[in-house]
């Protein structure tokens, strides 16, 4: 890595603006314009709903991800689950593309389809399927890994589209995965 790159990420850290990324996911209001949003996208995009919520919308999202989850045992296979990403990758790139077109805001706050995404990467297991231990740690590492933005998330952060919206939560869910098995392995 030369000098350059790196006070390039250094300079783009600086110029984050992390505290107001961090305050219009934690308390927000719906965005004008929701009633032009196609009720299919709406659906799929907010993950039935949960994106509405008018606190902590992606925390929300991946709450009802990691629920999903542990109730129901099939996706704690791992060949379903890596379907049920595959399918929830596809409907996000549409439904997030959709909603972002349709209010005019970069990866608005009710998309939560790609916290879905990134909880379940991050629950990827062959291990510790099922496991409550290992759920909360990869929420816990989803959640902090998803807030810093650590590279390459960030870079698919600022892509504009469905597919941003949608990849920089699958980086985040692949750093999870990690420091989820790290953690367990280690403790």
């Amino acid at each position: 890595m030369s000098d350059t790159s790196e006070e390039r990420i250094v300079h783009d850290a600086l110029r984050f603006d992390w505290w107001g990324k961090a305050r219009s996911r934690l308390w927000s209001k719906r965005p004008e314009g929701m009633e032009k949003v196609p009720p299919a996208a709406l659906l799929i995009g907010t993950f039935f709903y949960t994106g509405l919520s008018p606190v902590s919308s992606g925390t929300v999202g991946s709450i009802a991800a990691a629920a999903l989850y542990y109730f129901l045992h099939g996706l704690q296979n791992p060949v379903a689950l890596a379907i049920a990403c595959i399918v929830v990758l596809v409907a996000g790139i549409w439904s997030g593309g959709v909603i972002e077109r349709t209010l005019k805001i970069q990866d608005p706050g009710i998309v939560v389809i790609d916290e879905v995404l990134g909880q379940w990467i991050a629950l990827f297991t062959i291990h510790y399927a099922g496991n409550l231990t290992y759920i909360f740690l990869a929420f816990l590492f989803f959640r902090i890994f998803d807030v810093i933005k650590v590279p390459p998330a960030r870079f698919f952060d600022r892509k504009e589209g469905g597919v941003g919206i949608m990849l920089d939560d699958a980086v985040v869910g692949i750093y999870a995965l990690i420091a989820a098995h790290l953690a367990m392995l280690l403790f």
